[in-house]
């Protein structure tokens, strides 16, 4: 056997001390981010005042003062269990009455924190034994990315950013220090929850892929592994990629107000328009008008509705009409399909770069005729609505 894996207890006492000493910790660069709920957390506590056991975790000392005999711990698998105990000690959390399942537990600790617990219910929670396997120390950091990779490679819990990110990548990094930025919290891409799960960096990935190499299909996550894997020692070493994505970031910034967020901040629109901002740079096209043309293209999209059926004599209005309600559809399902993100761009690219000022200002009349139509549209309810009323006096 190459390694030996000792398998040990230490108490919530004992865990708790050494991770506020800092002598245990959870390494950030293979370990996901924290992203267990209230109910998660208040369930694991009601566990340990159950006294039921709880899944082991893995720890990995290494690092050892020879002076001090300190060590660092590091903890390989577990970290949400880990935090959960400690945060709840610390007075994070109460004991959510909703989230408990037991009677008992609910009567006695229901909305409560740790300090207000009885002292009995505090020594459960501190002498609780917690299994440990306890990883060679001499295991090296790459084979416990490795392990951490492997032990959480069937667990559904895990979505495919969390496992990458156990991985060392040049481009993985790339792509985490992308999603660090101030724009994406600007134009509101990215939730709390998305964080919480490193969709940020996902979707990091694919802004520097299409940088990269253009439009790809990426309805699934093949290609972003094979990124991870094909430059996992270099990636962008001129730093060129990034120079573009952020003069975009800059640009796209500028276009941003009340009238355009509600586009921006969908991803699939956002990808969007860094597909037609990277294409003008390639091709030196002026961003004059750039934002009058989004905003013209934007109001026409907001407004557009399936159930409009507009036929116009002018041959270009028609045109400029089921063009978006062909960019409408390709926004609406299969989003990262090669296909649909090829046809957003086109469409896109043909209202800010393309067509002469004639045509916007056709767009602008089809945005009216829309609008027109939804004004009908809120009549008819609001009349409805009346007469629905009238009946029931």
């Amino acid at each position: 056997m190459k390694y030996l894996f000792r398998r040990n207890t230490k108490t919530v006492e004992e865990i708790n001390r050494e991770f506020n000493e800092g002598k245990l910790f959870a390494d950030s660069s293979y370990q996901r981010r924290k992203v267990w709920n209230d109910q998660d957390k208040v369930r694991l506590i009601e566990t340990i005042l159950m006294e039921l056991v709880m899944p082991e975790v893995f720890f990995w000392t290494t690092n050892r003062d020879p002076e001090t005999g300190i060590a660092s711990t590091h903890i390989v698998d577990g970290q949400q269990r880990i935090n959960a105990i400690v945060d709840y000690i610390s007075g994070e959390y109460a004991l959510n009455e909703g989230y408990l399942l037991n009677n008992e537990i609910k009567e006695k600790c229901g909305k409560k924190t740790f300090k207000q617990l009885e002292q009995d219910l505090k020594n459960k929670i501190w002498e609780y034994p917690i299994s440990i396997v306890e990883i060679d120390t001499e295991c090296t950091i790459s084979e416990i990315k490795e392990l951490f990779y492997r032990l959480n490679l069937t667990n559904y819990t895990l979505n495919q950013q969390e496992k990458r990110n156990s991985k060392d990548s040049a481009f993985g990094d790339k792509s985490e220090a992308l999603s660090m930025y101030d724009f994406w919290k600007k134009a509101r891409i990215f939730s709390s929850s998305d964080a919480k799960r490193m969709k940020d960096i996902e979707y990091c990935c694919s802004i520097y892929i299409l940088a990269n190499e253009g439009i790809v299909d990426q309805t699934n996550g093949k290609k972003i592994n094979d990124y991870y894997d094909d430059y996992k020692d270099g990636f962008d070493e001129d730093g060129e990629l990034e120079k573009k994505i952020i003069y975009s970031m800059g640009i796209i910034e500028d276009i941003i107000d009340k009238t355009t967020i509600s586009f921006v901040s969908k991803k699939a629109q956002m990808y969007t328009l860094f597909c037609v901002v990277f294409e003008m740079i390639d091709k030196g096209k002026s961003f004059d008008n750039f934002f009058e043309r989004i905003k013209v293209f934007v109001n026409a999209y907001s407004r557009f509705r399936n159930e409009f059926e507009l036929n116009y004599e002018d041959a270009e209005k028609n045109d400029l009409y089921a063009n978006i309600k062909k960019y409408k559809l390709a926004s609406s399902e299969g989003i990262n399909k090669v296909a649909n993100r090829s046809i957003r761009y086109e469409i896109l690219y043909k209202v800010c770069v393309e067509v002469d000022g004639g045509a916007i200002s056709k767009l602008r009349e089809i945005t009216d005729d829309m609008e027109s139509m939804l004004a009908k549209k809120r009549d008819s309810k609001d009349n409805l609505e009346l007469d629905d009323l009238i009946d029931e006096e």
